[in-house]
C-alpha cells in the first residue's frame, strides 16, 4: 500500500486542489476505483477499505443533492480518499468536506488529466513499490549477510538474474529539499518504465533507505567510471549535479555484492559530510574504518554521551570546548593553526583540549585517537540524510 500523501508527488498528480480532509493525507491506499453510477443503484458495497475514489459526479447533474448522499456513504466504507473531476461541479457542499475532515478522508479536484491514466499510474506505482520492497529486503539481506557463497549469490540473481560477477555500486542521495522534490516527484513513474525496459540488463536501479543504489555489473574486470553512473541516471531523465555519489570500488564474485553496496553507502556518507559530487570509496582515506561504525549502537551511545559531558560543561561554565574540539581535530591536531583559526592563543587551546581530556575522562595516549573519532562520528551524523 502506499500514502496517499506520496501520489501527490508524482507528476500527474501534481495539480491536484486538495479541498477537504487535510488531515486524511497519511491514509493508506490499495486501490483506484470509479464512481459514476453506482450511487444511482445503492452499489456502496463494491467500495472497500483502502479504496481511492474517481468520479465526476456525473450522476449528480440532474440532482445535485445527491452529492451529499453518495460521498457519505462511499466514506463511510474507510476509503483513503476521493478525487473529483471539475467537468460538472467545481465545488461540493461544505457538510461533506466537514465530514471528510470529521473521518480524515482527503478530497481533491483536478482537471485535464485522464482518469484511466491515474488509475494506470498508481496501479504501476503499486506494482513498483512492492518491487522496491523486495529488492529492500534483498538489499538488507546482502549487506547484513553471514550467508554461505551461494545462499549470497541466490539472493543476487534474485534482484537480476542477469546480474554478471563483476560488481560496482553506486549510492544517490539528493543534495537538498529541491533535488529532493525532484528525486520524489521523478521516481517513481520513470523507475517503473525504465525497470521493464532494465529488467534484461546487467544494471539495477533500486530505492534504497533514504536514496537510490544503482547496481553495475560487467563481464569485464576493470573499473567503472563515475561517468558510467552518470549516463545512467540522466536516461532516467534526473540531473546527476543534484545528487551526492558515492561510488564503490570493483568487486568480482558474487559473494562480495554487499561489500561493494557498503562501500558505496560509505562513500556517499562521506561526500555528504564534504559537499562532493562525486566520492570513491577509494579516496575515503581514514573513513574506510570509521564509516562502519556509524551505525554500531555501542560506539553511537559512547560517542554521544562524551559530547554530552563536553556540552554540559560548556553550558555550565560559558565555555567553547567543543567548538574548540571540532576545530582542532579538523586541523589535524595542530594547536598554532587551531588558535589561529579561533584567534586565540596557542597555550589557551592546549589548556582547553586537556580539560577535554578530563571532562571525558580519557585516560592513555590514545585519547587524542578517542576524540578524533568521536569527532569525525559526529560530523558524519549530522551531514548525512542515510
Amino acid at each position: 500500500m502506499i500514502q496517499v500523501r506520496e501520489l501527490l508527488k508524482m507528476p500527474l498528480f501534481q495539480n491536484f486542489k486538495l479541498i477537504a480532509g487535510e488531515n486524511g493525507l497519511e491514509q493508506q491506499l490499495s486501490n483506484v476505483v470509479i464512481l459514476e453510477y453506482e450511487s444511482v443503484n445503492n452499489s456502496y458495497h463494491v467500495f472497500n477499505q483502502g479504496d481511492f475514489i474517481l468520479t465526476s459526479l456525473f450522476f449528480a447533474v440532474n440532482d445535485p443533492d445527491s452529492i451529499v448522499t453518495a460521498l457519505r456513504n462511499v466514506i463511510n466504507r474507510n476509503i483513503a480518499g476521493i478525487a473529483i473531476k471539475t467537468v460538472f461541479f467545481d465545488d461540493i457542499p461544505e457538510e461533506i468536506k466537514q465530514y471528510a475532515l470529521e473521518k480524515k478522508v482527503p478530497i481533491f479536484t483536478f482537471s485535464e488529466v485522464y482518469m484511466e491514466d491515474l488509475i494506470l499510474c498508481v496501479n504501476n506505482f503499486l506494482k513498483l513499490k512492492q518491487q522496491f520492497l523486495v529488492n529492500e529486503n534483498n538489499i538488507n539481506k546482502l549487506v547484513n549477510t553471514t550467508s554461505s557463497p551461494d545462499i549470497v549469490q541466490n539472493i543476487v540473481k534474485q534482484i537480476n538474474p542477469l546480474f554478471f560477477s563483476n560488481v560496482t555500486a553506486a549510492f544517490i542521495t539528493p543534495k537538498d529539499e529541491a533535488s529532493n522534490i525532484e528525486f520524489t516527484s521523478y521516481f517513481y513513474e520513470l523507475f517503473y518504465k525504465n525497470y521493464t525496459s532494465a529488467i534484461s540488463t546487467h544494471y539495477s536501479f533500486i530505492k534504497y533507505r533514504s536514496g537510490m543504489l544503482i547496481i553495475h555489473t560487467s563481464p569485464s574486470s576493470l573499473q567503472v567510471d563515475a561517468s558510467v553512473f552518470n549516463t545512467l541516471l540522466q536516461s532516467i531523465k534526473l540531473n546527476s549535479e543534484l545528487f551526492y555519489i558515492g561510488i564503490s570500488d570493483q568487486k568480482n564474485s558474487y559473494s562480495d555484492f554487499h561489500i561493494a553496496i557498503k562501500m558505496s553507502i560509505w562513500a556517499n556518507q562521506v561526500g555528504q559530510m564534504n559537499h562532493s559530487d562525486i566520492t570513491y570509496y577509494k579516496n575515503i582515506g581514514i573513513y574506510k574504518w570509521i564509516t562502519p561504525l556509524f551505525n554500531e549502537c555501542t560506539i553511537e551511545n559512547d560517542y554521544k554521551k562524551l559530547i554530552y559531558k563536553i556540552n554540559e560543561y560548556d553550558k555550565n561554565f560559558k565555555s567553547n570546548l567543543w567548538n574548540t574540539l571540532i576545530v582542532f581535530i579538523q586541523n589535524n591536531g595542530e594547536y598554532s593553526k587551531t588558535a589561529k583559526d579561533l584567534y586565540q592563543h596557542p597555550n589557551t587551546i592546549r589548556y582547553r583540549i586537556k580539560k577535554i581530556q578530563e571532562i571525558a575522562d580519557l585516560d592513555g595516549d590514545d585519547f587524542y585517537v578517542q576524540l578524533y573519532i568521536c569527532v569525525k562520528l559526529y560530523l558524519l551524523s549530522t551531514k548525512s540524510t542515510i
